[in-house]
């Protein structure tokens, strides 16, 4: 069992319809501490870093639409195990398909447009972890 960190981002859709609190109260439920937390604007630049195995794909202007829909809130979790932890929290990518009682389960939805909006983003593995947290919070050392 290792202590690890994650990036945590509670996406426009998340923040507009008000899930912040629940994203936030389900880690601490389970014990895991936040280390860094803010509001912010998605810049071209961070998107483009943070997804950077996408921005060649097709599908990659939905993802920047999307992510500028409005602001995001993103955070720095840590504690044992957190990043598989969270990301089963999460659920699966496409809300329609994640199972009730995960975030995206119980809070994403189809919407009419067909993009995808699934509410949080959480790091796949402490690598990316690393990487993502320096995207987003550079000031973090």
């Amino acid at each position: 069992m290792t202590e690890e960190r994650t990036l945590i981002l509670v996406k426009p859709d998340g923040v507009n319809q008000g899930h912040i609190g629940e994203v936030i109260t389900r880690l601490e439920r389970k014990g895991y501490q936040i280390e860094a937390l803010k509001v912010t604007q998605a810049t071209d630049a961070q998107l483009r870093q943070h997804y950077i195995d996408k921005v060649d794909k097709p599908f990659f202007p939905e993802i920047e639409s999307y992510m500028h829909e409005g602001p995001i809130v993103a955070l720095v979790a840590s504690g044992t195990n957190v990043i598989s932890v969270f990301r089963r929290m999460a659920g699966q990518t496409n809300p329609s398909q994640a199972a009730f009682g995960t975030i995206r389960g119980d809070f994403g939805r189809d919407w009419p447009d067909g993009l995808i909006r699934n509410v949080v983003h959480s790091s796949d593995s402490v690598e990316s972890a690393e990487r993502e947290i320096k995207i987003w919070f550079a000031e973090l050392k």
